[in-house]
Order: C-alpha cells, then sequence, then structure tokens
C-alpha cells in the first residue's frame, strides 16, 4: 500500500521540515495551509501536493494525518480523518518517531534556538559526516532545513510551545535560557519553568545539558536537575563570567575557553547573543563528540538564519534589516547588534508585535527594550492564533514604549512607505516581529529606490 501523508498546515516552518524528511523517506506527501508561501514552492518542486485552502475532502486518500499543537482535532481535515479511521499524529509526535534510533541533539530555550541549532548543523556538515537536522528556520547554507541523513547523529529545534520538546530522549540537551514567553498557554512563569525542568529530565542515562548559565531561570533548572539525576552531566556556558566553556568578545574574533584549552574564531554576525549561541553549540558538538577545533573553524563560514539579522539591501545610503525579534529580550538585543555593527546610523525600528495576549503579558519589558532605537513605528499586529483583538493593540503599544521617537504607522504597507518617506541617508531600517513584517523591507526599498540610486 502506498504511504501517502497529508499535513494540515504545511506550510508552517516546523511542518515543512518534517514533510522535507519523509520525502527524502521517498514517501508520498500532501499538505494544505490557508496561503501560499514561498517555502512551499521547495516542497512541489519536490514532489509534495500543495493545497491551498482547508477541506475536509483533502484527506480522503491519506493514510496518515499530520498537525500542530495549534490545530484542534474540530479541524475540519482531523475531524473528517479521525471519522474515516486514518491515523492523526501531531507535529512533535512524529518527529519523536523520526528520532527515536538516532543520538540526538535538541536546542532548547526562549531566544536563539534556530540560530543555535543551525550553527550545531553547519558544523557537523562541515565535519563531512551526513548527520540529520531539523532547523525552525530556512537557512543560506542549506538547500533545505531539515534532512533525515544516514549518520547516526541528529539535531534538532525543540519547542515548547505545546510541550512539544517533551517528546524526545536527547543523548545531549541544550538550554539556551529561560525566560517569560508563551503564558497564553502555559499560564504563569513557574509552570513555564518546570515545563523546561521537564525538558532537561527527557536525557537519556549518562547524558549531557549543556546550559546558558547566564540566564538565572535557566541555572535554577539546572540545580534541580541536578537534584533529580545524578546520571547526568551538566555543562555551563557564559558570555559574562565564569564557566566550562566561557566566550569573550574580542572585537574581530572571539576567544573560547574551555576545558580542553582555548580556541580563536570568528562570527559573521555581531552581538552578544550570537557569541551565547555560539558557545552552547561549540560545547553540544564536543560533548557530542566533536572536534572542537574544527568546529570553530566551520562556525566562521556560517551565514546565520533567515530573518535573523538577515540584510534586506540598501538604496539612498539606507540599509534595511530584517530580524525575526518578537520578545523584549530579542527587541533589544537586535538594537544592541546594530548598534555595534553601525553605531554612526540612526536607528529606525518597524516592530510587528505578535499576538494581543504577548504584548500585553510582556508590556513592561516591551516599555523599555526600544530605549535605544532612535525611531520606532509600531505595526498592525500579527494575530496568528490568538484571535480575540482585546488585549493590547500595536497602536496603544506606540503610547507605552519609552524611545525618542515612538508611533503607530499603520499596516505593514502604510509603516514601509511612512519609514520610507522619512528615511534620511545613513540611516538603518530593521523590520522586527514573528509574523510577515519580513514584508516591509522589499517595500522600504522599492520606495526608497523610485528616488534613484542604492544597490540589492
Amino acid at each position: 500500500m502506498t504511504i501517502n501523508v497529508h499535513f494540515v498546515g504545511i506550510g508552517g516552518i516546523h511542518m515543512s521540515a518534517l514533510a522535507h524528511i519523509l520525502l527524502d523517506d521517498g514517501l508520498v506527501v500532501s499538505g494544505c495551509d490557508r496561503s501560499d508561501a514561498p517555502i512551499l514552492d521547495t516542497l512541489r518542486a519536490r514532489g509534495a501536493n500543495i493545497l491551498i485552502g482547508h477541506n475536509e475532502h483533502h484527506v480522503t486518500t491519506a493514510t496518515q494525518v499530520v498537525r500542530t499543537a495549534a490545530v484542534p482535532e474540530s479541524h475540519p481535515e482531523v475531524a473528517r480523518a479521525l471519522q474515516l479511521g486514518i491515523p492523526v499524529q501531531t507535529r512533535a509526535e512524529l518527529l519523536s518517531e523520526i528520532a527515536a534510533p538516532r543520538n540526538v541533539i535538541t536546542v532548547g530555550g526562549t531566544h536563539g534556538k534556530t540560530t543555535t541549532t543551525g550553527m550545531i548543523a553547519h558544523c557537523m556538515r562541515a565535519s563531512g559526516r551526513d548527520v540529520g537536522y531539523v532547523i525552525g528556520g530556512e537557512a543560506p547554507d542549506f538547500c533545505v532545513h531539515a534532512r533525515r541523513g544516514t549518520d547516526p547523529w541528529l539535531v534538532l529545534e525543540a519547542d515548547e510551545y505545546g510541550r512539544a520538546f517533551h517528546h524526545y530522549t536527547p543523548s545531549v540537551a541544550v538550554l539556551t535560557n529561560c525566560e517569560p514567553d508563551h503564558l497564553d498557554y502555559y499560564g504563569s512563569q513557574d509552570a513555564l519553568e518546570a515545563a523546561f525542568l521537564q525538558y532537561v529530565e527527557t536525557l537519556n542515562t549518562g547524558g549531557v545539558l549543556v546550559v546558558g548559565s547566564d540566564s538565572p531561570a535557566a541555572r535554577q533548572i539546572t540545580q534541580r536537575l541536578s537534584a533529580a539525576r545524578s546520571d547526568v552531566r551538566v555543562v555551563t556556558c557564559s558570555s559574562r563570567g565564569y564557566a566550562d566553556y566561557a566566550i569573550r568578545d574580542l572585537d574581530d574574533e572571539y576567544l573560547l575557553s574551555t576545558p580542553s584549552g582555548q580556541h580563536r574564531g570568528a562570527l559573521q554576525q555581531p552581538g552578544e547573543y550570537q557569541l551565547q549561541n555560539a558557545t552552547t553549540a561549540l560545547a553540544a558538538l564536543q560533548q557530542a563528540g566533536f572536534d572542537l577545533g574544527q568546529a570553530v573553524e566551520a562556525l566562521r563560514t556560517f551565514r546565520g538564519v533567515n530573518r535573523r539579522f538577515q540584510l534586506h539591501g540598501d538604496a539612498e545610503g539606507v540599509i534595511v534589516l530584517d530580524d525575526y525579534a518578537h520578545h523584549p529580550t530579542e527587541v533589544s538585543a537586535a538594537i544592541d547588534a546594530a548598534k555595534q555593527r553601525w553605531p554612526e546610523r540612526r536607528t529606525v525600528v518597524l516592530f510587528q508585535p505578535h499576538t494581543y495576549t504577548r504584548t500585553s503579558y510582556l508590556l513592561d519589558g516591551f516599555r523599555t527594550c526600544f530605549g535605544k532605537a532612535d525611531v520606532v513605528y509600531t505595526v498592525d499586529t500579527y494575530a496568528a492564533r490568538d484571535m480575540s483583538g482585546e488585549e493590547m493593540t500595536s497602536e496603544q503599544l506606540a503610547t507605552e514604549i519609552d524611545a525618542p521617537d515612538a508611533e503607530y504607522g499603520g499596516s505593514i504597507e502604510q509603516s514601509a512607505r511612512l519609514a520610507a518617506e522619512r528615511a534620511t541617508a545613513n540611516d538603518l531600517i530593521i523590520t522586527m516581529g514573528a509574523g510577515d513584517i519580513d514584508a516591509a523591507g522589499p517595500i522600504i526599498l522599492r520606495e526608497l529606490r523610485r528616488s534613484g540610486g542604492g544597490s540589492a
């Protein structure tokens, strides 16, 4: 019998990753999403049957259906599959099956998961081994963001939403940090930290936890793990002080001090958080048995992940970047990195809040995180799964932000046009958010080029 796996919401970054792995296996893959997107073109090119819109008839030829935690059983396609007796799995359950026979490195944490996973996968591949990887973002160093591979090792991004990261049994678990997020799901910071503790407790007997010890909550989780599990080892990483793996910024290079000696390396992207990501990635690689010196050299060529401090282009002396930052800590880190790279430029931010509830429960952080930006335009909120609209709106957020100049810009199109109209030579414009704000960059560049000059 032909195996036909149907993905409900195949355009999501994690769902499309699993679709690529099943295509690697030669299975028949189909899927649907509410709108078309470039990420679906790659799947089409590999033979996946992509359908736009949701309809219960999409599943009639499927032998298995995969959904995300955000898709309920009442969804018409899922409900029809259950009615027909077609097995339905969540994304995390399917990935758990793929990972089960492998030596797994999982990367979890509030910030830095995608970049750290990409760094590890890049260095593993540079060693000449056909490793498996599942990265929560597209990256220029990879044709696609997921591959099964034939090597025993697999690195995967372990997402905390819906407790997806509880489904794996890693040999090496990375905990980059832990801060308030997804409180609409978890309800409180205590519940979130308890979930992260459960994540690190999934380690195999004799496994290793690689922890970003600059995070107070991550340190507390580590202490609780050590009290409960004497059979696992803990390796600490820091960019600010003493740790098993301590990194220090030397401007154009970094110095990494490890239990086995010191190494000098370099990254293509600036900022302290990139150094922290690199430290945990390199520590995880060495703990998994990969050569640290080779990994340090390989990391010099890592070009990052799309939508993470990604250059869109320049026009009329204005540089336009895009960043996935949607949490106050990430926003502050992105602005700091921009100031570090381009200290002489005026920093203009177009920020698209990601869900109304997140904006509300992180409001204190959003009030202060834009402080080093010169101009901030808030863009209409990307609601995603949060459709209430009754919490903090983008227009209200603009009045709360503590920055030299903050105002509500309206839609993506309106905000992009406004930023371009008011731009001056030597500006740095950063579009920020986890939704579709990346569409603003091309609009800004188009409007700027109408006055002549610039290069892609």
